[in-house]
């Protein structure tokens, strides 16, 4: 085998910056989501980033690049977890589907009904870090990342019916959980505002990019 010269290093070099670098930023937003801190977030990312290219030579199709880069970070995102021995902080399912329940008058699939661009990345934030893990997981890859559903069942590893019926009840697990977050806000600061919100994120139930809900 001729050993490679140094043009053809910057040239996988090369190749690898232009298929990596235009995902930088949702990969970012994912793993922001899953860590303490903007840091935490960043390293995991640059992490993921040196796995990518360690194991660039194994990534057959470059029109995959997105899911590829998708299950190397949550590989880290999982190492991490388990090394600092840290669990995820979850509210009860009933309590959230009833608080969902409640909010829209037990109206089954009126959910992604309209965008309400006035949530924030925090609210949406922090009710993802209320919901198992599997279900925040697909219905971001799907809500705000725009994966399809066999992308999503692709990278991780499960039936695409399971991704599916995830996403679907996810959707009311964190407008549930968006309703329960803005009740103990609006107690503490008696913004009423805030109720009318939490009705709007309830009937809507989806998430976009950015921080807002959409269908």
């Amino acid at each position: 085998m001729t050993p490679a010269t140094d043009q053809d290093l910057e040239q996988v070099q090369a190749q690898f910056q232009a298929l990596v670098m235009p995902h930088l930023d949702r990969l970012l937003g994912f793993a922001a989501r899953r860590t303490r801190s903007t840091a935490e977030a960043e390293d995991a990312v640059q992490e993921a980033c040196v796995r990518a290219w360690l194991g660039f030579a194994g990534l057959r199709d470059p029109a995959k690049v997105r899911p590829w880069l998708y299950c190397i970070l949550r590989a880290v995102l999982a190492d991490n977890c388990e090394r600092d021995g840290r669990r995820q902080r979850l509210v009860s399912i009933t309590r959230l589907e009833d608080e969902h329940e409640a909010l829209v008058g037990g109206d089954d699939d009126a959910v992604l009904v309209e965008v309400d661009g006035r949530l924030t990345a925090e609210v949406i934030r922090a009710a993802l870090a209320d919901i198992p893990e599997d279900f925040a997981t697909a219905v971001e890859m799907h809500d705000i990342d725009g994966f399809k559903y066999q992308e999503i069942a692709d990278i991780l590893g499960i039936p695409i019916g399971t991704v599916m019926s995830r996403i679907s009840r996810g959707r009311r697990l964190l407008a549930g959980a968006i309703a329960a977050n803005q009740r103990a806000w609006l107690r503490d600061d008696g913004k009423g505002e805030r109720q009318a919100e939490a009705r709007r994120a309830a009937r809507a139930g989806g998430i976009e990019a950015h921080g807002g809900l959409t269908s």
